[in-house]
């Protein structure tokens, strides 16, 4: 890697900046997520502050790069380098490389090799010297391959312009470089043939034979032995050409097996120019025809759902090995999904095959049994390659399999046909991320891509990396200049809409689909479409259980034959999943064709969540009050009394209760419209996403109204004044809280008066009326012994403590936390003991005990790292940074404050940002850094002002008011003081509190 500055060689030293920068170039136009950053810089080992590290990084090469602001952006998870090619010699290569592939195309030769010349000659070597680590190297090597492949297609158009002489140096150093790689030996020993040194072309073949049987116990590959075998007998072909255009194919080999036909048939479809990606298919393609046996055929099949460009493989990868198949290359599309047509039999095929060779149409016999043995005596023999396409049942491609050939046959079909033996598959699944944005860079003007980087990106999540959807997309915006890929974006969001969408020129992803659907019996057909009730894209098999009112075996063996047909993909997990454009077919084949049972299938599938997801949040909120639940065990929940694996269940079906919800209120089932969201909103209690939580709590609140259900509608505005106070949305909280106490008066339910005053008591704490949230939660403390609630006496305790740390009542704020604690430990609640024990550890450390406050607090550190939870783990740091701190211990707070600030960033839940900023605040203070002490107090001020956390807010200043003294401005520092008194006497917190 190399920076010039105008004519200045800027040196940047040390692994973490260089591998940062080079990352974010590799990835230019693209966001580098700050985690894959992460890996690139340590490997599998990261340190805990790696994230903070590299966000330093990035400040740093920003400062030192001219515009570094506008070279590296933030965006969203990362940042995203923004140069072109003029800037980036990558970006110039890579542009190079595609004038270059356009030249060919368009038959200018001479000027492909001056591009491809220059493209070339700005390679320096492999990215970051071989060191920059596993990510970087693995990028490293993509791009040797490239260059290489680039020099080869170099190296053979010169050969064939008659330049000979002239590559054999530059040949000789490559192969020297790459002793292995045969496509470079082969035009090295063509190269000296032609040179007059027909010796030397003799010799090379000897040392790649002899490199070869060392370095890898083989023996060289069918294409040099034949160029050797025609070098000794001194083929006229091989004579040097008169230098003119050169030729980009080689001229057609001899038949090794003469027949009727005077040339080889080759009948390969067109190989699509712009073809991407698809690395590790085409290796496997290559690894196994190059293993495969010489007596007898090698037979690989691809199988994969419509449109996933398992055809254009094929047929690449069949262009690419034709030259080592000297007999001939034959493809034919056997219509197995073809609209309008009907798969050909095994017998109509044969015809085909040997027409298409040259066989005379008399020779071509009528009888089955004929035409079969004429079909095997013309393959016996020969070394030909097959592409047998769109297949759809075995017996198609059983009879066209040659018994005695060394033959590669290439079977292309939407499911795997397992009635073939002897076959080796492969399922060609989605496009990845990179291929995808490949595809699109090289079928649409890459001008109008670098305009609109982030609609691009979202133009590819919507087509979910299927290379027939992609290509329509593409097609579609290229028919179209006046569009913006943002207006194309914003039609394909409409779900409904996404599949018509995908349509052009008659061809679409729902045509393709409709095939596959069509060719099903009517039972998998009925399987299929009732599945399109489900409301997300994974499923598991009791979800599929429940729709199709099945066992659990029938259901499993149900999805795995829609797996079979390419329907769905099984995952590593356990569970499958459906491609989102398959999921809107399905949808859209649900709508039309309308059954009877359609709302009883959905009707079970609710009743199934709600039964796992309130046992699984039993298991995790242990003490919490039940209410009315439906009847049954439920579908596969006998494990949901263990608390990892009643998480896991809520982990992996989140997104499916968000979605059940939706349907459920939409449908008018109500009464799991307005149970559902409850267990939504406490597993967002853990994991953090109270947006999503909150919209689907709000949806319970209005289907508890419309029920008519004062304890549902009580129950759910609780739950979302409590999501809402997540979020620091404290006045909308109390509002709902306060209409929550109402319905329980209204009621005379002394349970839930009391869970929404501990709630309100919360709420008031965040705004700073500590007098109020002390009596409110000592009142629901007292209700809650009474009638004999632990759950709610421990986390009104809880409450009660930090109210009475900010009051600097310290030890009464000891005891009450310490029972607190007691309580959920009984209980075995991990989740509100956190709290306790930060409140514990805040308690003790008032007390002048720092070193127990440090034990409470990695206390509370330790559970919340076992459950998970994202939205409290910043709090938790903070607690323990401050806990450092008292200690004396400044670079270990310092770094734990990194993190805290770290973790915050990436949390929806904004209630505790303030308190980590200030924790930050004081760790800077302590160790001089007063400008960053500022920064840090600045930030919580502001965000106390904005959510009106009144206490956070008084802290702020008095740091504030601290850190502008040691500065030196004291009338400003006398200012923030005087404020911040205002409020702690407002809030009655005595000078020891402050």
């Amino acid at each position: 890697m190399e920076v010039h500055l105008g004519n200045v060689l800027e040196s940047f030293k040390g692994a973490l900046q260089q591998r940062v920068l080079v990352m974010l170039l590799l990835e230019t136009g693209r966001v580098v997520p700050v985690s894959r950053l992460v890996t690139a810089v340590w490997n599998e080992e990261p340190p805990d502050s790696a994230e903070h590290q590299v966000r330093k990084a990035v400040a740093k090469l920003r400062s030192r790069l001219p515009h570094g602001r506008d070279i590296i952006v933030t965006d969203g998870p990362g940042y995203r380098a923004v140069v072109d090619a003029e800037q980036l010699d990558l970006l110039r290569y890579q542009k190079l490389l595609r004038q270059a592939r356009e030249s060919l195309n368009g038959g200018e030769s001479q000027q492909a090799v001056a591009q491809l010349r220059e493209a070339l000659a700005l390679w320096r070597g492999p990215v970051l010297a071989g060191s920059g680590g596993h990510v970087v190297d693995a990028a490293s090597t993509v791009l040797e391959e490239q260059r290489l492949s680039a020099a080869e297609q170099l190296y053979e158009l010169r050969i064939a312009s008659g330049e000979a002489t002239e590559v054999t140096g530059e040949l000789r150093a490559l192969v020297d470089e790459n002793p292995l790689r045969e496509t470079l030996r082969h035009q090295l020993m063509l190269a000296l043939y032609q040179s007059g040194q027909q010796a030397a072309a003799l010799d090379e073949f000897a040392r790649a034979r002899g490199h070869l049987a060392d370095e890898l116990g083989i023996d060289p590959g069918s294409g040099l032995i034949d160029l050797h075998d025609r070098m000794l007998r001194q083929d006229p072909s091989l004579s040097r050409p008169e230098r003119s255009e050169p030729r980009t194919r080689r001229p057609p080999r001899t038949p090794a097996v003469p027949d009727q036909t005077d040339e080889a048939p080759y009948t390969l479809p067109f190989d699509v120019p712009d073809f991407s990606g698809r690395t590790a298919e085409l290796q496997w393609i290559h690894q196994a025809a190059d293993r495969g046996p010489k007596t007898r055929p090698t037979v690989l099949a691809l199988d994969g759902m419509g449109g996933g460009g398992k055809t254009a493989l094929a047929v690449h990868a069949a262009h690419h090995l034709a030259q080592d198949y000297p007999d001939g290359s034959l493809f034919i599309d056997l219509h197995g999904f073809t609209a309008g047509q009907k798969p050909l039999s095994a017998f109509q095929a044969q015809g085909d095959l040997l027409a298409a060779a040259g066989i005379a149409s008399d020779e071509i016999l009528i009888l089955p049994a004929g035409r079969a043995a004429r079909w095997q005596s013309y393959m016996r023999g020969r070394r030909m390659l097959l592409v047998l396409d769109n297949a759809s049942a075995s017996e198609q491609v059983r009879a066209l399999i040659p018994a005695s050939s060394d033959t590669l046959v290439l079977v292309t079909s939407r499911s795997r046909l397992t009635g073939l033996d002897g076959v080796e598959w492969h399922s060609v699944g989605a496009l990845a991320e990179p291929d995808s944005h490949q595809l699109l860079r090289s079928t649409l003007d890459p001008d109008r891509i670098a305009r609109e980087p982030d609609a691009a990106a979202e133009l590819l999540r919507l087509c979910g990396g299927l290379p027939l959807a992609v290509r329509i997309a593409a097609a579609r915006l290229a028919n179209r200049p006046h569009w913006t890929i943002q207006k194309l974006v914003e039609r394909l969001r409409h779900h409904d809409r996404r599949l018509d969408e995908l349509t052009s020129e008659g061809r679409g992803v729902a045509g393709a689909l409709l095939l596959s659907y069509q060719a099903m019996p009517p039972e998998q057909q009925k399987v299929f479409r009732t599945l399109g009730f489900h409301p997300g894209r994974h499923l598991d098999i009791d979800e599929a259980a429940a729709l199709l009112d099945v066992d659990s075996l029938t259901a499993e063996n149900d999805l795995d034959e829609l797996v079979d047909v390419r329907l769905l993909e099984a995952t590593d997990s356990g569970l499958y999943r459906m491609h989102d454009l398959v999921r809107s077919f399905v949808q859209r084949v649900s709508q039309d064709e309308k059954a009877d049972d359609d709302g009883l299938a959905v009707e079970r599938l609710l009743d199934h969540y709600l039964i796992a997801a309130e046992r699984s949040c039993d298991t995790l909120f242990p003490g919490r009050r039940t209410f009315g639940r439906r009847e049954g065990s439920g579908r596969g929940t006998d494990d949901l009394d263990h608390k990892d694996t009643a998480l896991q269940w809520l982990d992996q079906h989140r997104d499916s209760l968000l979605a059940a919800v939706d349907t459920a209120y939409d449908r008018g089932l109500l009464w799991h419209a307005a149970r559902l969201p409850r267990e939504v909103g406490f597993h967002s209690s853990i994991r953090g996403y109270d947006v999503l939580a909150n919209a689907a709590l709000e949806k319970g609140v209005s289907a508890s109204r419309q029920l008519g259900d004062k304890s549902l509608t009580r129950l759910n505005l609780m739950n979302l004044a409590m999501g809402r106070w997540r979020l620091g949305e404290l006045r909308d909280a109390v509002v709902r809280l306060e209409e929550a106490v109402d319905l329980a008066l209204e009621m005379q339910d002394r349970h839930s008066e009391a869970e929404c005053r501990a709630r309100l008591g919360q709420a008031c704490n965040s705004m700073g009326e500590l007098e109020r949230g002390l009596d409110l939660c000592q009142e629901a403390n007292a209700r809650a012994q009474e009638l004999g609630f632990p759950r709610l006496e421990g986390s009104s305790l809880s409450t009660l403590s930090l109210i009475q740390v900010r009051l600097a009542r310290y030890e009464e704020a000891e005891e009450s936390a310490g029972r607190a604690v007691a309580i959920f430990d009984t209980l075995e609640e991990i989740q509100l003991s956190v709290d306790a024990l930060s409140n514990l550890s805040q308690a003790v450390e008032g007390l002048g005990r720092f070193e127990e406050a440090l034990v409470w607090a990695d206390a509370a550190l330790e559970r919340c790292r076992r459950m998970s939870m994202p939205s409290v783990l910043p709090l938790v740091l903070a607690r323990r940074a401050d806990a450092l701190t008292r200690l004396g211990k400044l670079d270990e707070a310092a770094d734990t404050a990194g993190q805290a600030l770290d973790k915050a960033a990436k949390s929806t839940g904004d209630i505790h940002r303030a308190v980590v900023h200030l924790a930050a605040g004081r760790v800077m203070y302590a160790q001089g850094d007063l400008d960053t002490a500022r920064a840090q107090q600045l930030l919580a001020h502001e965000i106390a002002c904005r959510m009106e956390l009144r206490y956070d807010e008084a802290c702020a200043l008095w740091g504030l008011a601290r850190t502008e003294q040691a500065q030196g401005d004291l009338e400003t520092a006398e200012q923030h003081r005087l404020r911040a008194d205002e409020l702690f006497d407002l809030m009655k917190v005595s000078q020891n509190g402050r």
